[in-house]
């Protein structure tokens, strides 16, 4: 087990370097394929809580809006939000003997929290927030845009591995026992300082803003966290171990890109509000 759940993070993040180093339609058709799995996930969690949650206009509306803001059409997001709405106020309406407002509750829940998410992914590698920073940027290997996801990607996994080490070596004192029992306060400390430490190696190796990335790395080490522990709230009230099984040693989409989901928007916001 431990030796496939190796090989498949090694095959995984190689691959993952080489889909957000290429970016275009490449990274976005990645992201698209995503959400749609994560979401389908998410629907197989809650569905054991007898929730319905209409997995296909979730996933056709999860890809519209990753499309809309591809092809950059605001009124059309614009629109897919309204509509949104929409549906699942009315689904409760139509489908009354069958769909309950706990029901559109879930997948405004899941369609958020995973929308959210890839959305600020394709916006972070779009370079949309970061178009105007080259000039911060003196290393010619690497353009912004691939910087700030390849930083966001490496801090994640720092935080989640530093956490994991120093969780098993000196753990102690439980972070939240109800939500997820292996988690432990000295690990979490071990993840934040990871993270801070890998925006900082960032920084000095691409000659970016050491005050920022330690803003960055600060944010990235508060969020990851974050996610995973939101994530792990949804399967213990699922009752299951993994969101899937489609990551060999690894379980699913949600169980490998919690953290993301929630660092993403949040380093989006700072890098749109803050440089």
């Amino acid at each position: 087990m431990l030796a496939k759940r190796i090989l498949t993070g090694i095959i995984g993040g190689a691959f993952t370097i080489f889909v957000v180093y290429e970016g275009n339609w490449l990274f976005f058709l990645m992201m698209a394929l995503l959400a749609v799995v994560a979401w389908y996930e998410y629907g197989n969690m809650v569905r054991k809580l007898q929730v319905v949650t209409a997995d296909t206009g979730g996933a056709i509306w999860l890809l519209a809006m990753l499309s809309a803001y591809w092809f950059g059409s605001t009124k059309l997001m614009f629109l897919l939000g309204l509509v949104l709405l929409c549906w699942l106020m009315l689904r409760t309406v139509f489908f009354h003997d069958k769909v309950k407002p706990v029901d559109s509750a879930y997948a405004l829940y899941g369609l958020l929290y995973i929308g959210s998410g890839f959305l600020a992914l394709l916006a972070l590698r779009s370079g949309s927030a970061v178009s105007f920073m080259s000039d911060h940027f003196s290393t010619a290997m690497v353009e912004p845009a691939r910087f700030f996801v390849f930083l966001l990607i490496f801090s994640t996994w720092a935080s989640d591995t530093a956490a994991f080490a120093v969780g098993k070596m000196m753990g102690k004192v439980k972070l939240c026992p109800s939500i997820s029992p292996g988690k432990t306060r000295e690990g979490a400390i071990g993840g934040f300082v990871g993270t801070l430490i890998v925006a900082v190696v960032f920084s000095l190796i691409f000659q970016f803003s050491i005050l920022h990335a330690l803003a960055l790395g600060i944010i990235i080490g508060i969020m990851a966290p974050l996610g995973d522990l939101a994530e792990s709230i949804l399967k213990r009230v699922s009752g299951v171990k993994d969101s899937g099984n489609i990551i060999p040693g690894h379980g699913g989409v949600l169980d490998r890109f919690d953290s993301l989901l929630f660092a993403a928007p949040a380093m989006y916001v700072y890098l749109m509000l803050v440089i």
